[in-house]
């Protein structure tokens, strides 16, 4: 028996099966980095929140509520990234109810990796493109956002 390769009718696909197909290769690729940092994507997504907000201290509630997840999800992503070395939590000295999150050098270490892969990955999904094409991309992709958002 022949085997044969799907043949794409790359214009007549429907738009979310394209976004499908990005997806896709976006969270392989992402998974595959990761799994060389023995990290989850919920993992690096929380640290990488910690990353962007080293301006102040991030409590165990707001890392909930800048995340929109649950006390008990937060709680267990936590726990591994503590076992890995990544976090460490101390009491809040003006608060004692609240617990705040700091990172540690490992995962200050590990900061500097994702920002080269996420630097490489840009790179490579605006392959080809003018930088004038970036921008319309980018304004583009905000429009779809903005539009599946609000269905």
């Amino acid at each position: 028996m022949e085997s044969r390769k799907c043949e794409r009718n790359r214009n007549e696909e429907p738009l979310g099966f394209k976004f499908k197909l990005i997806h896709e290769c976006f969270e392989k690729n992402l998974n595959e980095q990761l799994r060389g940092d023995d990290l989850t994507v919920s993992q690096m997504s929380l640290l990488t929140y910690l990353f962007h907000n080293q301006d102040h201290d991030v409590s165990q509630k707001e890392l909930c509520e800048g995340m929109c997840i649950k006390h008990p999800t937060v709680i267990g992503i936590l726990d591994r990234l503590e076992d890995k070395g990544m976090i460490r939590r101390e009491v809040n000295e003006e608060n004692h109810k609240f617990r705040n999150v700091l990172l540690t050098q490992k995962a200050l270490d590990l900061q500097m990796n994702v920002k080269r892969h996420r630097q490489k990955m840009e790179s490579t999904l605006v392959k080809g493109m003018t930088a004038d094409e970036v921008i319309q991309l980018r304004t583009l992709l905000d429009q779809v956002y903005d539009n599946m958002k609000d269905i």
